[in-house]
């Protein structure tokens, strides 16, 4: 019943329209691993960038079990649950994974962030200290992190 829930929540986030703009054009391309690295230093894997929202949708995790409401080691939990937490948390049903792990595994990816106004914000995992995922803003705003990017 909670997954149900979830993906009905998730699939009323709007896509930002500079994103539907980009996906339309064929213009939402990676630009580089050496880029995302320069750009995103915290992320090191390689990562894909999803091209549908479909995709996004089915990426979106969550990397917790069905019966949790938050799970320490991926830093998630589900608002409707436990009420709103800040950074490094994220919330499963109000966050879009628009970029992911290009291998198995990795549990890195890039994300929208509904959390903030009209306009989310985006956040990346950030595994580098080892033992837990925590979130951190990479930008305020979508059009912010496709400047950021030079996309």
């Amino acid at each position: 019943m909670r997954l149900k829930k979830l993906n009905k929540l998730r699939h009323q986030l709007p896509l930002p329209p500079t994103l539907i703009e980009m996906i339309e054009s064929g213009q939402w391309v990676h630009p580089g691993d050496d880029v995302m690295l320069a750009k995103i230093p915290f992320i090191r894997d390689p990562l894909v960038f999803l091209g549908s929202k479909d995709n996004m949708l089915f990426e979106s995790g969550p990397l917790m079990g069905p019966d949790e409401i938050e799970n320490e080691m991926f830093s998630e939990y589900r608002g409707s649950e436990v009420g709103e937490r800040s950074l490094p948390w994220i919330d499963v049903e109000r966050t879009l994974f628009v970029i992911c792990n290009k291998w198995p595994g990795d549990d890195v990816g890039i994300a929208l962030d509904y959390r903030t106004d009209n306009s989310p914000r985006v956040v990346g995992g950030d595994w580098t200290n080892g033992n837990r995922c925590i979130y951190r803003e990479i930008s305020s705003s979508f059009d912010a992190f496709v400047e950021l990017l030079g996309l």
